[in-house]
């Protein structure tokens, strides 16, 4: 789910359900309040809410309406104390009372500590003026309804039904209250749902990214950081993992190129130290006039000359695969006919390792037409350095070297360089191709060798686009390969060279 959709999640919530409840509250308080004000009066209808005011005038008007039929019909009833506080009681239910006048006596007061009222009551006859009912207003304000009668022995009397406003005020103000109350705790419940939810959507998925930025900055670089969606945030952090896990690779590298770099240089340092250590010790012989002979003179000076040549070559080679490694080095490539290619280098080879006592075979099964995208010294380079070491580790009486060509899957071409030597143990065959690496864990420098040949030769075919590997079994000699890519003709211009044949 995307962020956007998200907000919205929040968004309408926030808005509609508070509304809702709101609303429903003010409802149902309403209803509570004006049945407790106006009864049965109070529900189903509207009025009570617009103008409480006037539904109150209506309740005590339906009441007098009650009254009007009996003190018409039957007034002298107006005269039974019991029968007036039973319909006193049935009044007080509605927040009402009455009170009946006979001449200009108070025969009948439903409610005590009334005697303020008596002044306020209109006179006999007067009910006329106070049609829809009166309001008197004042430290007790309330609604009047007046009724007159005349009982069966000629005196007139009037009964006032009489509605106090004061449950009124007290009952909305405890509305209001109570709906105060009420929008403060939804409110604060809204309030508590948007900061959970903010907390469970954004603020703890940033919790755990900020956590994650606090490991990589100590170092720890093992940990991912938990995706808990799949929205913008989620793909931060999927984005954020996929970070830890390049700079890891980065950081490993460069751990392992140190690493590397530190046994580069003590390997050269140690294979420095020997022809170092054999020149001074024959030029301190010549000093000391140990080489007294003319014989013992030339072996001295040969032997320091040797020396300088390993020496040289091997500062040579460590130049080249700096080089190579810094791509330092241009790469003239050209598309070669791989037949009269290899035809060459193998005429080459063959006459140094006639002189080495290396009998060769060499076979081609490509196509004569088959062409290949390489430079030819960096090729030639690869080949010498892999023939090289095939002949110098190799410590057979008879050493044979074989060299075969051939179409390797769909557009590569594939060289095989096979020996019949020792080979090589499996714990090091994947380890060769390291830069200065040799089998020999003591370094004799006996057969010569800097230990960068092969590695040289894997970089140079890593950047032709092939790769490099070898195969070897202990006394069963060792086999050396690498790819080349074909060159392949546009599909226009080999549908021509076919339709001209």
């Amino acid at each position: 789910m995307k962020m956007a959709d998200k907000v919205k999640m929040l968004v309408i919530p926030l808005v509609l359900i508070p509304f809702l409840i709101i609303i429903s509250g003010t409802f149902i308080f309403g209803r509570i309040y004006l049945k407790s004000v106006f009864g049965t009066k109070g529900n189903g209808t509207l009025e009570p809410y617009a103008n409480p005011v006037m539904t109150m005038n209506s309740v005590a008007e339906e009441i007098l309406k009650e009254l009007e039929a009996d003190t018409v019909n039957h007034p002298d009833q107006l005269l039974d104390r019991s029968y007036l506080e039973g319909l006193n009681e049935r009044l007080a239910e509605n927040n009402t009372f009455f009170m009946v006048r006979i001449e200009n006596e108070i025969y009948f007061r439903g409610k005590a500590d009334t005697e303020e009222l008596d002044t306020l009551l209109p006179a006999y006859g007067d009910n006329e003026q106070i049609e829809g009912g009166l309001f008197v207003d004042g430290s007790n304000p309330f609604f009047l309804r007046q009724q007159d009668f005349s009982l069966s022995d000629g005196r007139n009397g009037s009964i006032f039904v009489i509605t106090y406003t004061d449950r009124l005020v007290r009952n909305m103000k405890q509305i209001l209250i109570e709906l105060m109350l009420m929008v403060v705790g939804v409110l604060m419940l809204v309030s508590g749902f948007t900061s959970l939810y903010i907390y469970w959507v954004f603020v703890r998925p940033l919790k755990l990214l900020q956590e994650g930025t606090e490991r990589i900055k100590e170092g720890n670089l093992e940990v991912d950081v938990a995706v808990l969606s799949d929205d913008e945030i989620g793909q931060v952090c999927q984005s954020f993992n996929e970070m830890r896990v390049k700079l890891k690779e980065s950081v490993d590298d460069r751990m392992r190129y140190e690493q590397e770099n530190r046994e580069l240089i003590s390997n050269i340092s140690h294979d420095l130290r020997t022809p170092i250590t054999a020149i001074k010790g024959y030029v301190e012989g010549i000093m000391d006039g140990v080489a007294d002979t003319p014989e013992k003179m030339d072996r001295y000076i040969r032997t320091i000359y040797n020396k300088a040549n390993e020496m040289d070559a091997l500062i040579n080679e460590l130049s080249l695969y700096t080089k190579i490694d810094n791509n330092a080095i241009p790469y003239n490539f050209a598309k070669i006919n791989v037949a009269s290619y290899f035809d060459d280098c193998i005429e080459d080879i063959s006459m140094d390792l006639e002189s080495a006592d290396v009998k060769l075979e060499y076979r081609n099964q490509c196509r004569k037409e088959t062409r290949i995208i390489a430079d030819p010294e960096q090729l030639r380079r690869v080949i010498g350095n892999i023939v090289t070491n095939a002949v110098k580790y190799n410590s057979r009486e008879e050493r044979r070297i074989r060299i075969q060509v051939m179409p390797y899957e769909e557009s590569f071409v594939c060289i095989q360089i096979q020996d019949n030597g020792c080979g090589i143990a499996k714990k090091d065959l994947p380890l060769i191709f390291k830069r200065m690496y040799r089998t020999d864990a003591s370094r004799n420098s006996s057969t010569g060798g800097s230990g960068l040949g092969l590695a040289i030769a894997r970089k140079i075919v890593e950047e032709h686009g092939g790769r490099i590997w070898a195969e070897s079994e202990e006394g069963q000699g060792t086999l050396i390969a690498f790819t080349l890519k074909q060159y392949q003709e546009p599909e226009s211009r080999a549908e021509e060279e076919k339709e001209r044949s």
